[in-house]
Parts: C-alpha cells; sequence; structure tokens
C-alpha cells in the first residue's frame, strides 16, 4: 500500500528545470540536519529524518514545503530522543521571535 508522500509514478506533467536559490533558512536547516548526521555526532540518520516527516500525516505532509518538512522532523526526533523537550523548544523559539527583526525593517 502506498503512503500519502509516495507521489512516483503519478501524472504530474513535466518537470521543471530550474535551479532556484536557496533561502538563507533552507541551507541553515540542512546544516542542522548534516551536523546531527554527521559521522562524529550520530544524533539522526537520514532514515530517521523520513520516518519523521513521512509520520506527519497528509495534512500535514502537503501542507508543509520541502525544508519545512525537514525542519519539523529534526525538532520531532531531537525531542523523541530526550534532547530537548518541546517546552524547551518553545520557550526558546519564543525567545528567538522576541529578538527577530524582519527583512523589511531591517531598512527603515
Amino acid at each position: 500500500m502506498r503512503g500519502y508522500h509516495d507521489i512516483g509514478g503519478d501524472e504530474a506533467g513535466p518537470i521543471p528545470i530550474v535551479e532556484l536559490p536557496w533561502l538563507h533558512w533552507e541551507k541553515q536547516v540542512e546544516a542542522i540536519r548534516n551536523l546531527l548526521g554527521d559521522g562524529t555526532r550520530r544524533m539522526m540518520s537520514l532514515d530517521e529524518l523520513r520516518r519523521g516527516f513521512e509520520s506527519f500525516g497528509e495534512d500535514k505532509y502537503k501542507k508543509l514545503s520541502f525544508y519545512r518538512r525537514r525542519l519539523e522532523s529534526v525538532v520531532d526526533i531531537m525531542i523523541e530522543k530526550g534532547v530537548f523537550s518541546r517546552e524547551e523548544f518553545d520557550r526558546e523559539a519564543e525567545a528567538v521571535r522576541g529578538r527577530w527583526t524582519p527583512p523589511d525593517a531591517c531598512w527603515e
């Protein structure tokens, strides 16, 4: 039985061959994922990451972008492994939001 995330073989039309630039936060997500899975740390495997986002449920999976799915999966796995709690993560995320200046406001 195919999962909602398995779109191989579905009719989807031509694939656009366009090299899109990475957004800064996308690079950061990929760097964090690479560090957590490198040969020194080995805190998370690519298989765990994939299991994480493939278990989101169809609505959440389809709503999130590729890198957002990766980010959410990393957070979920680190919580699952006891690296930090959901409360600790939410508290720190809120603190960071409080210090963040939106890019448009930087030029005012």
